[in-house]
């Protein structure tokens, strides 16, 4: 038996396959299925990472009484080089002033029979350049170690002079004059000077 629909089309029942249904069921799923997974793994992760980081705060903590006493071990030492280094550079640039102001003292004026002395020192200060230093305006541009500076009393500008051309004389000194002037109630005259003790040059004996 032979079955015709003579239903105009736009009334005919049109059978779609079954597979459109499966699909349309499916895919929501999938769709859903994807996204739970993928919320699941984030969470995960992030509880994952809290974990990790709860324990190296943990870590931290248990191991901070270490690391404070490292940091003051640390500062300990850091104190200790920085005291060490002041040691070497006191070593290495130590001036014999007892051996410097003998030296200077030799190139005063002799005393000769006069009464009182020719020349004295009323103040003398040493102060250490360190490292040493030349200045081509002073000191012959020598480098100097120790710098005095000598003020006192002396008879004549004549013995003035003879003393400062004994220092600029010698191979160990030299002499920056500063002023001179005469005492009107004593005749005297008092002085300063600026006396450079020369460093050692290169491959001499200090």
């Amino acid at each position: 038996m032979i079955n015709v629909n003579l239903l105009p089309k736009h009334l005919k029942q049109v059978r779609e396959p079954g597979y459109w249904k499966l699909v349309a069921v499916l895919f929501p799923l999938v769709v859903f299925g994807t996204l739970a997974f993928v919320q699941f793994t984030r969470s995960q992760t992030i509880a994952n990472l809290e974990a990790e980081v709860a324990e190296l705060q943990e870590q931290k903590a248990a191991l901070q009484p270490f690391i404070a006493q490292q940091e003051r071990l640390q500062a300990q030492l850091s104190e200790l080089n920085a005291l060490l280094a002041i040691r070497d550079q006191v070593q290495a640039d130590r001036i014999f002033w007892t051996a410097e102001i003998s030296g200077m003292l030799e190139t005063l004026p002799a005393q000769g029979s006069a009464a009182r002395p020719r020349i004295d020192m009323q103040s003398l200060s040493m102060q250490a350049v360190t490292p040493p230093q030349a200045d081509p305006e002073r000191f012959e541009g020598k480098g100097i170690l120790a710098e005095m500076n000598v003020s006192g009393n002396v008879v004549s500008t004549e013995v003035l002079a003879e003393f400062i051309r004994a220092l600029e004389d010698s191979e160990d000194f030299g002499v920056d004059f500063q002023n001179a002037s005469r005492q009107e109630d004593s005749g005297l005259y008092t002085y300063t000077l600026n006396i450079g003790a020369f460093a050692p040059e290169a491959g001499s004996q200090p």
